[in-house]
């Protein structure tokens, strides 16, 4: 009952408002510039870049900078990575063999960094999703919008301190040796997890079997082994009503602008929710992911939803067991332990 009424609770979202117009706003300008000029075929990569904006939004002016370049310049690439990879028409076994490696690596980047948000999920949605693209651009044109996007976000987070009432000086800050130990226990969770995610959905023959790889990076951001399960169980909750109205909105025409529109909106809600609640978070931003591709092409809905709702659910339960077999590793790298 103590688990039902904490999902059901949403803390204040004080703070959270203008980081969220400021991501939406980093992911809405690229995609219009793009409609304008006719090449909604480079929007999936406009989209990655900007999420460039998401690390490091509640950090102090001059530390983000500094993070969300570093994030800009693994986003870009892993983009580069994905679309070098969609041109040399893989199979299934080669994404999840090659996203393997890159999230086992970006784990340990992003923790040597201390990059918030932690781990690697969104630079394996951002391999994932290009690598399953059909792109008949060069991979200089992917890599300039995706760079595009990225500078854009690291531009509008610092554009904050210009208008600041109050500046908070660059502070240099003592630098904590990295324990390697965590940082590799980490790494090796990630690892195994879309390893066996991605392995399971290609045996199964499943028609998006990245989703399964991205859902299993998901639970394993938390904290410790103890909130993995509650995040994982937000995530699988959150996709599953996400996916209900991505079925809604999928019956629905839209133009590129207004589509341009829809995405950012849905962006902005999913990072108003995205520390206070990470379920609520999941209802908008599923639909994001769904609806990116539809720019350059239509899908069938009812596989599409369906899909997403069951790799969603076997990437989680797949992370849940890591953590669970991988708690007593966690436990004795504690100090004291």
């Amino acid at each position: 009952m103590t688990h039902v009424r904490e999902f059901l609770s949403i803390p204040s979202g004080r703070g959270h408002r203008f980081p969220a117009v400021r991501v939406g706003l980093g992911l809405f300008l690229p995609l219009l510039v793009l409609v304008l000029l006719g090449r909604t075929d480079l929007t999936m990569y406009a989209i990655f870049g900007s999420l460039t904006g998401v690390f490091g939004r509640s950090e102090p002016h001059w530390r983000r900078l500094k993070h969300q370049s570093a994030s800009g310049a693994l986003m870009i690439l892993t983009v580069l990575a994905g679309v070098a990879l969609s041109q040399t028409d893989p199979g299934p076994w080669a994404v999840v063999a090659i996203g393997t490696v890159i999230a086992g690596c970006i784990s340990v980047a992003a923790d040597y960094l201390r990059v918030r948000p932690a781990g690697p999920f969104t630079y394996i949605f951002a391999f994932t999703a290009t690598s399953a693209a059909p792109f008949a651009g060069s991979l200089a044109e992917a890599f300039l919008t995706a760079a595009a996007g990225a500078l854009l976000a690291v531009l509008l987070g610092v554009a904050g301190r210009v208008h600041a009432r109050r500046h908070t000086p660059a502070v240099r800050l003592t630098r904590v040796p990295p324990a390697w130990g965590r940082i590799l226990l980490h790494s090796g969770r990630y690892t195994a997890a879309v390893a066996a995610a991605g392995s399971l959905s290609a045996v199964l023959g499943l028609g998006h079997g990245y989703w399964a790889m991205l859902a299993a990076c998901a639970p394993l951001a938390a904290a410790d082994a103890a909130s993995g399960p509650r995040r994982a169980a937000h995530f699988i909750l959150g996709t599953y009503a996400g996916v209900l109205l991505s079925a809604l909105l999928l019956q629905v025409h839209w133009s590129p602008v207004e589509l341009a529109v829809l995405l950012a909106v849905l962006q902005f809600g999913g990072e108003i929710y995205v520390i206070r609640h990470y379920g609520m978070a999941m209802v908008f931003l599923t639909p994001v992911a769904l609806l990116m591709t539809g720019f350059t092409h239509s899908a069938d809905v009812w596989a599409l939803t369906m899909d997403r709702a069951l790799e969603t659910t076997i990437g989680a339960l797949v992370a849940v067991a890591v953590i669970a077999g991988t708690t007593r590793s966690a436990q004795a790298l504690r100090p004291g332990a």
